[in-house]
């Protein structure tokens, strides 16, 4: 058998799988909005930055599905918070959610979830929100996140919920908050 697959197997006295849940768009920047004549700041493929580290520590990947692709598709026009304050988003945003809390099962332990500021899904801290007519961004959590925060209150799950930006040094401050939970 060769070495990789030997690594791969626990014992009993192993200790418990970490994972992380990420926001879709950090392991795929291509959801993001997009739209004739324009798009949402993005980078290539993934947030390498993010996903090194998580490969580097041997922590698994809960990749959460995006609700604006999988209800809209792309290209899509950016919408905020309140435009997708439907009763048929908040719902695809608890489905999704539920989904990610059951794939957490008892030998497994959450070390941290990663949304995308400013999203209108994903904002941990920012999110975009529909301001005396026009899109702004404002403090607050985004849909998505909303119903993760939810579902982990009712799993008695209390990892911390990190806010990735690509914005001047919020991808540092998420980083160091992401290494120090490795590490620990």
């Amino acid at each position: 058998m060769c070495d990789v697959f030997h690594h791969a197997v626990q014992s009993a006295e192993s200790p418990r799988d970490r994972v992380v849940i990420l926001a879709h768009c950090i392991m795929n920047q291509a959801t993001r909005a997009r739209w004739e004549g324009g798009g949402a700041t993005r980078t290539k493929g993934a947030i390498e930055e993010i996903v090194t580290p998580l490969l580097e520590h041997g922590v698994g990947i809960i990749q959460m599905e995006c609700p604006e692709q999988t209800l809209y598709g792309n290209p899509r026009p950016p919408k905020s918070r309140d435009d997708y304050d439907t009763p048929e988003f908040k719902e695809k945003c608890r489905e999704i959610a539920v989904r990610a809390m059951q794939t957490i099962e008892k030998s497994t332990e959450l070390i941290a979830a990663l949304g995308f500021e400013g999203s209108p899904s994903c904002g941990v801290e920012r999110t975009t929100r529909t301001i005396k007519g026009s899109h702004a961004e404002s403090p607050g959590e985004g849909h998505l996140i909303e119903a993760l925060r939810q579902e982990m209150r009712e799993k008695g799950l209390d990892a911390p919920i990190i806010g990735v930006g690509l914005r001047e040094g919020e991808m540092n401050l998420a980083l160091r908050k992401l290494e120090s939970l490795l590490r620990g």
